[in-house]
């Protein structure tokens, strides 16, 4: 099934693009659908699936990911029906959670990670028919808790990226957020929260502020 691209991040794509994408919003990081059977190449004995999207037009999107690993290693699987049509290794990241929404006739997913014990971040990605899993940007913090968000209501999972001053010491030092906007298949930074001595839920608007902290 062809469909007719409206916008693309990706040049020459074209409109062999799949058309599949979820509609409008995030979807969970767990499905209720049947999971996707076949486990993808370059995941080892200690692989497990950490989510599984579910998308229109008989199309999955996977992450598996092997703990034993130091850093963490994880593989990305791509479906269409119960056949993988494209995979790829993250060497050092550790995935977390996913979302998928529209761009186009094609579907734009965002990945969250970790890396390491006090580092997270997240991947921006296209699913296509005909070039199957693109990597357009990946954002990092210098700190745990990456998560996705929804800021800008077009859709597509943006991102909020928490980090660390540094001052005096990363295991002293304040944390704080920064929110980046999924635009064209990249993350763009729109500004900074305070710097705050304890943890605080990821914001749920953008944030406007200086990011001038270390």
């Amino acid at each position: 099934m062809r469909f007719r691209r409206t916008r693309t991040a990706a040049a020459g794509i074209g409109a062999a693009a799949l058309a599949a994408a979820v509609s409008g919003a995030m979807l969970p990081a767990t499905a209720t659908a049947e999971p996707a059977r076949q486990q993808p190449p370059g995941c080892g004995t200690g692989c497990e699936r950490v989510f599984d999207l579910s998308l229109p037009y008989d199309v999955r999107f996977t992450g598996w990911r092997d703990d034993s690993v130091p850093g963490g290693r994880s593989v990305l699987a791509y479906y269409i029906g119960d056949e993988l049509h494209d995979s790829t290794e993250l060497s050092d990241r550790g995935v977390l959670d996913a979302g998928c929404g529209w761009e186009g006739d094609a579907q734009r997913c965002a990945v969250t990670y970790y890396t390491g014990a006090h580092s997270s971040g997240a991947l921006s990605v296209l699913l296509t028919a005909d070039r199957g899993i693109e990597r357009t940007d990946d954002v990092v913090g210098a700190a745990p808790g990456a998560t996705l968000r929804r800021l800008d209501g077009n859709g597509r999972p943006d991102v909020a990226i928490r980090q660390s001053t540094f001052d005096p010491n990363y295991a002293d030092a304040p944390q704080y957020w920064e929110t980046y906007l999924e635009f064209e298949g990249e993350f763009v930074r729109t500004g900074c929260g305070a710097p705050e001595q304890h943890p605080s839920p990821a914001p749920t608007e953008p944030l406007y502020g200086t990011c001038v902290y270390y």
